[in-house]
Parts: structure tokens; C-alpha cells; sequence
């Protein structure tokens, strides 16, 4: 085991050497900044003789000066998350498993509730609490650590879209990389997941604000208006995918105020923006707190059929509901860009009108999107761009040749639409079957 000199040049070397009195050297450097240093490290020093972890924690808790301590500017990141591992260690000592939860969330409630803390505050307080993240098993609990974390965390270490490996924090709330890894815990409770999911969507508005602030700047370069268009963009995906993600939590008898308000967000944002998450979105619409949405005000009713539209209508279904006064104010009520939607439909019309044909005459396309002809391989190549849509342009038989496509409804129609397809296939490979077998036995008999 490794020693240390009694007197360090710097008192920070004090808290990243573990050696066999670090507890009591620990508790010398929290005592500095108690309101009374020697009462202090007096009763600590008994209770660590006694091994009673619990009460060493509860002492060390029940004196804010000591966690700000470490705060201070005069220790490092990393000098704090070593210090703060010690305490947390101290944890794994605790014979009772509810304590042993109890002290660890009073644990963090002091690191977060610590006055001051320097230019570094933010970055310290997370990088502590991290910590003890690290040490913890137990899968709900970690789930509370990681929300208190995003929390704590300042917008640069949460902002998404950056290359991977750039922030870990931002790499790991990807929504199926946290999936997976809330999987690898076990059972976490659904309430626990909710409050992670809610303190990422409470990050990624303030992530926005700072992008925000930061683009009423200079402008600068195409190519750096270019990356901070799609860090804007993926920020937005992101807190609309989270927010699907809080609306799964709810069941029928849970939705209150606080879900229906979730939920029209982000039946909102799936309205903005019905091509990006297309996919992640799709379960939206039959989620108990957007089904309520029917029935909380005539303003929220109006969303949902107009989220219904999105989701599985038409051009002309859009039509009729902008045709109708009691519906139309919906866009002005939640700041909808008519304009963009028009055009998000017309896009979700063509993918339709693709999911139900192979081929596709130009007039067909011209119909369906109320366009002249010669504007059809526009909206095309739009459709194509979006991903939701593989397709190729026969500009001599003016016909679009659709090869994959997404599907926005999938009910009785489309379950005996995909039955002759597959009945199609069947027959074509029995043909191919059938024509090999008669090859091989005409070549059988020639061998003859």
C-alpha cells in the first residue's frame, strides 16, 4: 500500500491518494470548511474507529461546508470526483440496503444543494456525482444518478450532433444507445425512466437557448452555419424522441395534467416535423396521454385529428380539416407554420400513394398532390431524399417505378395487400422451381 507525507506540498494531493488512513485524511480536508473544524473531525474520526459507515456519511451530510469544500477552486475535476469516491464507497459499508439508498440520495442532494464552488461548479458537482454513479449497481438507482447528472451537466457536454467519442454524456443518452443500457440494469421502474426521460427533454431546451444565443453572433463561415443547423436539428430530435419516450411511461389510469401537457408537445413536434422521426413516431397516436387529448379541451381535440391527418391521411384529408373553421384555428392556438405542413403533406401523400402501387403514372402523382406534371420528379427526388421512400424515374413512359417504401398505415387493406404480394412471390418462385426441375430433368435425359 502506498504512503503519503504528512505535510503535501499542496493541499489538494490530500484526496487522490488512497492509502490506509484515507479515510481520515479525507475527513481533515472536508473539516477545513465546516463551521467547526475540530468538533468535526473529532466526531468523524470516532465513528470511522467504530466502523460505523452510516453514521460517518450522516456526519459528513449533515455539514454543507464540507462538500463545498470540495468545490473549491483550488482542486482540480478530477481531485473532487477522487475525494467524493471515497464517500461513496463508504456506501458498500452500510448493512442495511434502504439506508444504504437513503444516504446515497442524501449523498447527492448535498453535492447538488452546495453553495458556491468556483468557475468550475457545474462541471465539478457532475463529474462527483458520476462518481457514485459509477459505483452503484442497483438499476433504478443508477437511473436517478444519470438524471441527476444531466441536471448538472452545462450544454456543451449534452449537446448532440457532435462526432462520436466527442462528449461520452452526449454518446449516451442517444435514445437506443440509453435503451440498451437501461435494458443491461434490469428492471427499472417505470417512474425512474420517466424522470431521466424529462430531465433529458429539460436539457435539450436549454441546449437549444444556448445555440440559439450563439447564432445572434457573427455570422460566420457556410460551413459553420451549416454544423450549427444541424446541431439545432439533431437537439430537436432528440428532446421530440425523449419525449415520446415519457409518454410510453404513462398508462391509461396515470395521465394527468402533467402527461396531457407531454403530450401535446409532442403531438406539436410530430406535426412540425412528421418525416425525421418518422419511424420512432408511429406509436405516437394510440399512446393513452395523446388519446386524451380528445377529450381535455376542443383546442387539444383539434391537434389530435390533425396529428391523426400526419399520421395516416391524406392531401385531401388535410384539406377538409383546414376547410373547417372550428379546425383551422389550431394552427395559430400552437404555432403551427401552415406553409410547412402543407408541404410535410404532400410528402406523407406521395410515400402513401408509393406504399400502395409499384408503378405510378406522373398523372396519377399530379392528381394526388394537386401539382402540374412538370413538377412531379421534384417532389420525387424529395420523397426519395427523405429515406421513406426507394424509387426510380421513367421519364419516357412518364411512370415512377417504386422500389421501397414506408408504411404510414398498416390496418385490413394494407394486411391484403401485402397477402397478394406474397402470394405473387410465391408463384413466381414456384415458376422459377418448377423451370429449373424440367431443365434438370431434360438435361438427364440427354445424358442418357
Amino acid at each position: 500500500m502506498s504512503t503519503v507525507t504528512a505535510s503535501p506540498a499542496h493541499p489538494s494531493s490530500t484526496i487522490v491518494n488512497v492509502s490506509e488512513d484515507a479515510d481520515l485524511r479525507l475527513i481533515r480536508v472536508l473539516a477545513s470548511t465546516t463551521t467547526d473544524p475540530s468538533a468535526f473531525e473529532s466526531t468523524c474520526s470516532s465513528l470511522i474507529s467504530s466502523g460505523d459507515a452510516a453514521g460517518l456519511l450522516r456526519a459528513v451530510i449533515s455539514q454543507p461546508g464540507a462538500i463545498t469544500g470540495l468545490l473549491d477552486e483550488s482542486y482540480s475535476v478530477d481531485e473532487c470526483a477522487s475525494a467524493f469516491s471515497l464517500l461513496a464507497a463508504l456506501l458498500d459499508r452500510v448493512r442495511n440496503a434502504e439506508l444504504e439508498k437513503e444516504l446515497g440520495g442524501a449523498l447527492v442532494d448535498s453535492v447538488c444543494s452546495a453553495v458556491d464552488g468556483g468557475k468550475r461548479k457545474s462541471e465539478k458537482r457532475s463529474a462527483m456525482v458520476a462518481a457514485l454513479f459509477n459505483l452503484r449497481s442497483d438499476g433504478g438507482e443508477k437511473t436517478r444518478l444519470l438524471a441527476k447528472i444531466v441536471e448538472l451537466a452545462d450544454t456543451a457536454s449534452l449537446t448532440p450532433g457532435m462526432p462520436k467519442g466527442v462528449s461520452a454524456l452526449a454518446d449516451m443518452l442517444e435514445s437506443n444507445a440509453l435503451q440498451a443500457t437501461l435494458a443491461l440494469w434490469g428492471s427499472v421502474p417505470d417512474i425512474e425512466r420517466r424522470a431521466l426521460y424529462k430531465a433529458v427533454v429539460k436539457a435539450m431546451d436549454s441546449v437549444l437557448v444556448q445555440l440559439a444565443e450563439e447564432g445572434k453572433g457573427e455570422k460566420g463561415a457556410a460551413s459553420v452555419e451549416v454544423e450549427a443547423e444541424r446541431k439545432i436539428k439533431a437537439t430537436k430530435e432528440r428532446k421530440q424522441t425523449y419525449l415520446s419516450l415519457i409518454l410510453e411511461t404513462y398508462s391509461e389510469s396515470q395521465v394527468e395534467t402533467e402527461a396531457l401537457s407531454y403530450a401535446q408537445e409532442a403531438s406539436i413536434g410530430a406535426i412540425r416535423d412528421p418525416i425525421s422521426l418518422f419511424s420512432y413516431q408511429q406509436n405516437l397516436l394510440h399512446l393513452p396521454a395523446v388519446l386524451a387529448l380528445q377529450k381535455k379541451s376542443p383546442q387539444t381535440a383539434a391537434l389530435y385529428d390533425l396529428l391523426k391527418i400526419f399520421h395516416e391521411g391524406k392531401l385531401q384529408d388535410y384539406r377538409d380539416f383546414t376547410s373547417m373553421p372550428d379546425k383551422s384555428s389550431v394552427f395559430t392556438t400552437f404555432d403551427l407554420d401552415e406553409e410547412e405542413c402543407m408541404r410535410n403533406m404532400c410528402l406523407l401523400s406521395l410515400i402513401s400513394l408509393a406504399g400502395e402501387h409499384e408503378e405510378i403514372p406522373y398523372t396519377a402523382i399530379a392528381s394526388t398532390l394537386e401539382i402540374k406534371e412538370d413538377q412531379v420528379e421534384k417532389w420525387v427526388i424529395l420523397g426519395v431524399s427523405s429515406g421513406l421512400m426507394e424509387a426510380k424515374m421513367d421519364q419516357l413512359r412518364k411512370v415512377v417505378l417504386v422500389q421501397r417504401c414506408a408504411v404510414r398505415k398498416f390496418g385490413p387493406n394494407e394486411w391484403a395487400a401485402l397477402k397478394i404480394r406474397l402470394d405473387k412471390w410465391k408463384s413466381n418462385v414456384r415458376g422459377v422451381l418448377d423451370a429449373l426441375k424440367n431443365s434438370g430433368d431434360s438435361a438427364a435425359m440427354d445424358g442418357q
